[in-house]
């Protein structure tokens, strides 16, 4: 039962982690208008949570372009009005046996 109680908690906490760290991923893109270098510095950040980022760049006049590493964002973000975030990790609860992936999205306006 402890056992139990205590992977459940751990696994509450990697979800809080993650739910953090995406919010903050968020708002730092929103409140640098979508610069490259804060871009670039959150697929870092999400990798070394041991989580999984990707940034869909939404243009004016219909345009998206997906990014799943950082290598893959564009070399400007020039006409950018919106950016998803979608972080992806991994929730476990190894007293049950429960390993899956969820994902949180948000938008960056």
């Amino acid at each position: 039962m402890t056992v139990t109680s205590i992977g459940i908690l751990s696994a509450y906490m990697e979800v809080l982690h993650a739910q953090d760290l995406q919010s903050r991923l968020v708002d730092e893109i929103e409140n640098s208008d979508y610069a490259l270098e804060v871009l670039r510095a959150g697929y870092g950040e999400a990798e070394n949570a041991g989580c999984g980022l990707c940034v869909t760049l939404f243009y004016e006049g219909g345009g998206t372009v997906s990014a799943s590493s950082a290598a893959q964002i564009p070399e400007s973000t020039e006409g950018v009005e919106m950016a998803r975030v979608d972080l992806t990790f991994p929730f476990r609860v190894i007293p049950l046996g429960i390993q899956t992936e969820h994902t949180f999205t948000g938008y960056a306006r």
